[in-house]
């Protein structure tokens, strides 16, 4: 549990991203602040850069859940995402499992989706929400089980070949920049100078034995 209740990321529970020369998602640890109770990741332009922010939990295990309470400010450029990523990517399986993907830039649909292999096979659905305001985002992986909640109801349930079998995963909160995917995808004139994700707090629990 973190209720991001200080006046900075704990660092002893989570590592703040700073790759600002990366050629996907570049960020900046300076997009990373607690503040008032939350923590903020804000897109922006940062030192002449277009840069966002993001932390990856230092808790990796294998099956659990996982519950984030978020909302997202509008604005081209940016897509706030909290995802399961493996410990080691590709070892022992590619896997990747995003439980909350706000790439629309009005911030009206969320995206859900399942990657798995080295030609990322993929599953999705998507969830109509207002994502500017506060939702409770959840996933429980389970063995050959996947299954994701919003505001305590079921959307999906997934039983099929993509579920990660051999990997330790942990949480990941990013607010990508996303100008790799393409034109359309840049920030414009019409994005406001910062765009934040905000995380009110984060559940981890491990599997029920």
């Amino acid at each position: 549990m973190d209720g991001f209740d200080g006046d900075r990321v704990d660092t002893s529970k989570w590592l703040v991203y700073d790759y600002p020369d990366a050629r996907v998602n570049p960020r900046t640890k300076a997009a990373t602040k607690v503040e008032d109770g939350t923590l903020k990741l804000t897109g922006g332009v940062y030192k002449g850069k277009d840069l966002s922010g993001g932390i990856a939990s230092r808790l990796n295990q294998k099956h659990g859940r996982w519950e984030v309470r978020i909302r997202a400010e509008k604005g081209v450029g940016y897509s706030a995402v909290a995802l399961l990523w493996p410990k080691v990517f590709g070892k022992p399986e590619h896997a990747e499992i995003d439980f909350a993907e706000v790439i629309d830039s009005a911030r009206q649909n969320v995206g859900i989706f399942i990657h798995h292999g080295p030609d990322n096979r993929m599953a999705q659905r998507n969830v109509r929400r207002d994502a500017t305001r506060w939702h409770t985002y959840a996933v429980d992986w389970l063995p050959r089980s996947l299954t994701f909640w919003v505001d305590g109801k079921k959307v999906w349930s997934y039983r099929g070949p993509l579920t990660p079998e051999r990997s330790t995963m942990g949480l990941a909160l990013q607010n990508d920049q996303v100008c790799d995917r393409g034109p359309g995808f840049c920030r414009t004139r019409g994005t406001p100078r910062w765009v934040t994700m905000h995380v009110d707090w984060v559940k981890i629990y491990k599997r029920p034995r």
